[in-house]
């Protein structure tokens, strides 16, 4: 409109950052840019809060596909059923990937080691040997490599990416860019949490500190690691419930449990609740 007044504030260029463009430098400096009127300022921080407000959006829906897939392909890869294992076997080249991950999780991690202690993955010397003489030869570097099933290989990024790529690219195209921005950050996150946090669980407070790559070591012992090492706990008694290590999908499908009294008792001898709880927990049992 004529006669509006025209600020001498200018807009910022910031081409390959869109949602810095609309930042504004208060400096009657116009070399910057050129002078912008109020009635513009506005358009631009209203366009600007939408575009934060789809990166926290986007954010959100990766989290809660990311909880869900994680304890949903956890139980029907990881655990599957013998119903599913007799088909995969029946088309063993086209489930070939379901059959390895199985026998790497469920038979390596779940049945042959940590058979008497949460924290001890081998009885014994010998126990290592006979369960390295049993694994096929062209199996054995790799299960070497990912620590028995406690790890996971950079390859399989891709694998427990599997909901969250094509999720992607359907919010992208249907969604908006800046949607598609906020939930980019959990197809690195998820698999982060197998790969860096999942061998530290194995092990007391201490050693797993110890452990810990530089980026983790703030995580061990909070609440929220405590809270990740009674769930995986659970799960290695009962390992039909409590998948998640990022939390809230086992409930989303009901596959989450309370732990028993006796699974409580033994949690706070391990150091799995904070102090104060754990020192009530064994007035209690007394």
């Amino acid at each position: 409109m004529e006669g509006e007044p025209v600020l001498k504030t200018t807009r910022a260029s910031f081409p390959y950052f869109p949602i810095l463009s609309g930042i504004r430098h208060t400096s009657g400096d116009t070399r910057l840019g050129v002078p912008i009127k109020r009635s513009e300022i506005k358009s631009d921080l209203g366009r600007n809060m939408i575009e934060f407000i789809q990166i926290i959006g986007g954010f959100g829906i990766g989290y809660l596909l990311a909880t869900f897939s994680e304890s949903f392909l956890h139980a029907i890869v990881g655990h599957a059923s013998e119903r599913a294992r007799a088909i995969w076997h029946r088309y063993p080249r086209l489930f070939h990937f379901m059959i390895q991950s199985y026998y790497r999780h469920n038979y390596i991690h779940h049945e042959a080691t940590f058979k008497e202690n949460f924290h001890e993955m081998f009885t014994c010397e010998k126990h290592q040997r006979e369960l390295d003489a049993s694994i096929p030869g062209w199996h054995r570097d790799r299960i070497k490599r990912e620590m028995y099933g406690l790890t996971i290989s950079l390859k399989c990024y891709l694998s427990f990416n599997v909901i969250l790529i094509p999720t992607l690219l359907l919010i992208y195209f249907y969604l908006g860019p800046w949607m598609a921005a906020g939930f980019l950050p959990w197809l690195a996150l998820k698999p982060l949490w197998t790969l860096t946090i999942h061998k530290l669980l194995h092990h007391d407070l201490e050693t797993a500190r110890a452990m810990a790559p530089f980026g983790v070591k703030w995580l061990v012992g909070t609440g929220y690691y405590r809270w990740m090492m009674r769930n995986h706990f659970m799960h290695h008694n009962e390992q039909s419930t409590n998948f998640n290590l990022i939390p809230g999908g086992d409930y989303l499908w009901f596959k989450a449990r309370r732990p028993t009294r006796e699974e409580q008792v033994e949690m706070a001898r391990l150091g799995m609740y904070k102090p104060s709880a754990g020192v009530q927990l064994e007035e209690q049992r007394a």
